[in-house]
C-alpha cells in the first residue's frame, strides 16, 4: 500500500500479501464526533443520548500503526486504538422500579466506548486503485455511568466484535493526492456494528502525508453484558501520517 488512507467492507479473502516490500505506517488523527441513540441497562429505561442524557460531541485522538510485507499467505496487520468518551450535564435519567416509572432530573452521564481494532487484512490491488481486504478485530470495552447528588451508578462491559474490513483509495492521476474510504462491518441477529471513514489524501515524495474526512460509527447491541446499546457517533476526521 503506497499511501495510508483510512476505507470499506467486503467478504473476500485473498491468500497473498501481494506488498512488494515491507513497509511500516504510523499515524495519529482528530475526531470530532457528535452522538446520538439510547443506552439502556440494570433497572434503567431507555435514555436518549441527546434528550435525556445531554450527551454532546466531543474531541478524541485516534491512533494507529501497520505493517505490510511480500510474504505470501501471511495478512498484513494494522493496529488502532479509538478512545470514545461521551459526557452529559444536568440530564434526565429514566428510571424503572417494577411497575413504578420516574424521571429523575439533575443526573450526569458518561458513556465510554473505548475501541481495540487489530485488522489483518491483504492487498489485492496496488496501483492507482489500492484495495485491501480482510478481517477487523474490535474489542469495545465501554461503561455507562450516571451521578446525582454525589451518588451514583455504573455499569461496564466488554463485547469482541469480529468484522469484515476493506480499505480502497483511488489516486488522482499526476498529482499525489488521493481519495477514498475505509470501512468494516458485522451483522449477527440483533447486533451490528459498522465503522467507516471517507477521506481525501495528499502524500508527499518522503512519505509524510495528511487526511481530510468524516468518520461515521453506528453499533447495536443487544444484552452485551446487561447493557442494551444502540448509537451513531459521526464527525470530522484530521490525520497525519508518516509512510516509511
Amino acid at each position: 500500500m503506497k499511501k495510508i488512507v483510512p476505507v470499506v467492507a467486503f467478504s473476500l479473502l485473498p491468500l497473498t500479501a501481494s506488498a512488494d516490500f515491507i513497509g511500516f505506517a504510523v499515524g495519529a488523527a482528530y475526531w470530532n464526533p457528535d452522538p446520538s441513540g439510547d443506552i439502556e441497562y440494570q433497572n434503567l429505561g431507555k435514555n436518549d443520548f441527546s434528550d435525556d442524557l445531554k450527551l454532546g460531541d466531543t474531541q478524541e485522538t485516534v491512533l494507529w500503526a501497520l505493517i505490510e510485507h511480500p510474504v505470501p499467505l501471511l495478512p498484513n496487520v494494522k493496529l488502532m486504538r479509538t478512545p470514545l468518551q461521551l459526557e452529559g450535564k444536568n440530564g434526565e435519567l429514566k428510571a424503572d422500579f417494577g411497575s413504578v416509572q420516574a424521571n429523575i432530573p439533575g443526573v450526569d452521564s458518561t458513556i465510554v466506548l473505548d475501541q481495540t481494532d487489530l485488522i489483518l487484512y491483504y492487498e489485492v490491488l496496488d496501483n492507482w486503485v489500492t484495495l485491501d481486504l480482510g478481517l477487523d478485530f474490535k474489542l469495545v470495552d465501554g461503561s455507562a455511568e450516571v451521578e446525582r447528588n454525589g451518588q451514583y451508578t455504573k455499569e461496564s462491559f466488554s463485547a469482541p466484535v469480529p468484522m469484515l474490513y476493506a480499505n480502497a483509495q483511488f489516486e488522482l492521476p499526476f498529482t499525489n493526492f488521493s481519495v477514498g474510504v475505509e470501512g468494516a462491518l458485522l451483522s449477527v441477529g440483533d447486533n451490528s456494528v459498522t465503522d467507516v471513514t471517507a477521506t481525501v489524501g495528499y502524500e508527499s515524495d518522503i512519505g509524510l502525508g495528511a487526511l481530510l474526512g468524516l468518520r461515521n460509527q453506528s453499533v447495536v447491541l443487544e444484552d452485551a453484558d446487561d447493557v442494551d446499546l444502540d448509537f451513531t457517533v459521526s464527525g470530522p476526521f484530521a490525520a497525519v501520517y508518516y509512510h516509511f
